[in-house]
């Protein structure tokens, strides 16, 4: 495969999973729907079954599907985790410390929500709206894994919105880690209400354009969860 050809080639695999992943987050797609198969998803993008086959690869990587060896593939479908210590929980399917994990969020995403204030056209303000939507009717209908998807949803249409590749880049490398965090937080329906509360703190700010605003709400948000997880942080001083 030459040069142009492998980016060429790169450029399907990415779309398809860009295009996936999105109708996966956004609820188009529910947890436990079955995708329609290879053929079909060829047809719907006018891909290679290579194409199709490595972007079903990726998005297994990343937790939002499950291939299921001559059934197909499925939209991942949460458990709840069961009522171990938060550590032990954590320690079971990673190897990054949780508090390193909370440490690397603190120091981007609240640089992500002041950026997408200042940048957020119309179209992603009414996706982050809609993120609100999914997760109030999850906690109505008490659906942890469309409570864990629609949470997801928020925090990655924030990084579209500011416009940065290397932080969708840096965001989507930590992905699949970010989906035991909010199993973990969001396993009980009340503390998925503090989550939508602060959600639309978030938001409001993002949508009256207050970068400041925004910025201090997403780190109060962190710190919240980590305090809520029992998880000693150090941060350094807020700059607002």
């Amino acid at each position: 495969m030459d040069t142009n050809s492998a980016v060429a080639y790169r450029s399907v695999v990415e779309r398809v999973v860009e295009e996936l992943a999105y109708e996966i987050r956004m609820g188009i797609r529910k947890p436990g729907d079955k995708l329609p198969s290879e053929r079909k998803l060829c047809e719907n993008f006018g891909a290679s079954r290579n194409s199709v086959r490595e972007a079903l690869k990726i998005l297994s990587s990343r937790r939002l599907i499950q291939i299921q060896v001559g059934r197909g593939s499925f939209i991942t479908d949460f458990a709840a985790p069961g009522n171990e210590p938060v550590q032990l929980l954590w320690e079971k399917n990673n190897d990054v410390p949780l508090d390193k994990l909370l440490e690397f969020r603190l120091a981007i995403e609240p640089e992500i929500a002041a950026l997408a204030a200042r940048r957020i056209d119309e179209k992603r303000l009414r996706e982050l709206e809609k993120t609100l939507e999914n997760l109030r009717e999850s906690i109505k209908e008490d659906n942890l894994s469309d409570r864990v998807f629609s949470d997801i949803a928020f925090h990655d249409c924030l990084v579209r919105a500011s416009e940065n590749p290397l932080h969708v880049s840096v965001y989507r490398s930590v992905e699949p880690m970010l989906f035991d965090i909010r199993r973990i937080g969001l396993k009980l329906p009340e503390r998925s209400r503090q989550v939508l509360e602060m959600h639309e703190e978030i938001y409001e700010a993002v949508k009256a354009k207050e970068a400041d605003a925004a910025a201090r709400a997403m780190r109060d948000h962190i710190l919240r969860f980590a305090r809520d997880m029992g998880i000693a942080l150090d941060p350094v001083a807020d700059p607002g």
